[in-house]
């Protein structure tokens, strides 16, 4: 379960750099790819959900942190749709705990209990 969430997760890392990348040189962001990008992280939450159900408490971390990186995105997708610049403080949030999140999950995913 947590090896396919990491796989899913690096999907997701590469899709927001390649945004960030985009938007640092100021060209236009595909309106579904931002759309794409939230869809694969909550596949890869789903995963890590199901591993808590099944006993592996060690994600419980990881899914609050998760709760809190949608909660940012939802707030960075909701200020682009209105046409507002993304705050920066927001957008930094979300990278660093999404950053944090990952690695996490990589330590419990690749080191066996």
């Amino acid at each position: 379960m947590l090896t396919g969430a990491l796989a899913i997760f690096t999907l997701v890392a590469v899709m927001g750099l390649v945004m960030l990348r985009d938007a640092w040189k100021g060209y236009a962001i595909d309106p579904a790819y931002p759309i794409l990008h939230a869809a694969a992280a909550l596949a890869g939450s789903a995963l890590v959900i199901v591993a808590a159900l099944q006993g592996d408490t060690r994600v419980y971390v990881n899914i609050g942190m998760a709760v809190v990186i949608i909660l940012l995105g939802l707030a960075m997708g909701l200020a682009s749709k209105k046409g507002k610049r993304v705050p920066k403080g927001i957008l930094v949030a979300h990278m660093g705990l999404a950053v944090a999140c990952y690695g996490l999950l990589g330590f419990y995913a690749l080191n066996i209990q």
